[in-house]
């Protein structure tokens, strides 16, 4: 008896370990535009715009740009930027994630029309043949104000999932 048990409890750790080692990251679920470099481009998100550039650098890509927060589709009441991440995606046609890049900032006044410079790197470990995508994920916490810790913030996430 005590042998099926630990059978079993092997097959399950076997089973969800090669499971996690199926899973990635996907971006089929965001807007993609298609990969080109050194071409001034936009991005429209939920709350979030993007005018970006990819660039070549020695061994990666660099994705830089600007962000800016879509104050009419957030709250009246935000003035604060408390928590931003910002996050590029490099992807294949079917959404999914060959090289992402992260940049955090350090909360902020939100301004109607100011925009967020941002520059990540992206660095896949293979290119295959194909179409590519970049995609673009954030988070971000608004505040009513700097010293505001009572009231509940307006979150606002858009970003790759695990498939």
């Amino acid at each position: 008896m005590k042998l099926l048990k630990s059978v079993k409890y092997a097959f399950l750790a076997c089973s969800l370990l090669f499971a996690a080692g199926c899973a990635h990251l996907g971006v089929s679920h965001l807007e993609r535009q298609s990969w080109k470099l050194e071409a001034p481009r936009a991005m429209a998100m939920e709350f979030v715009n993007f005018d970006y550039e990819i660039v070549p650098r020695k061994d990666s890509f660099g994705v830089r740009g600007m962000a800016y927060v879509k104050k009419n589709s957030v709250p009246m009441w935000a003035e604060w930027i408390g928590e931003l991440w910002i996050q590029g995606y490099l992807s294949d046609m079917d959404g999914e994630v060959l090289a992402q890049g992260l940049q955090v900032f350090s909360p902020q006044k939100l301004e109607e029309g100011k925009g967020i410079p941002f520059d990540f790197e992206l660095k896949p470990d293979q290119l295959d043949s194909g179409p590519l995508f970049i995609s673009f994920g954030y988070r971000m916490a608004l505040y009513k104000s700097r010293d505001d810790n009572n009231s509940p913030p307006f979150m606002a996430i858009e970003r790759a999932v695990s498939q």
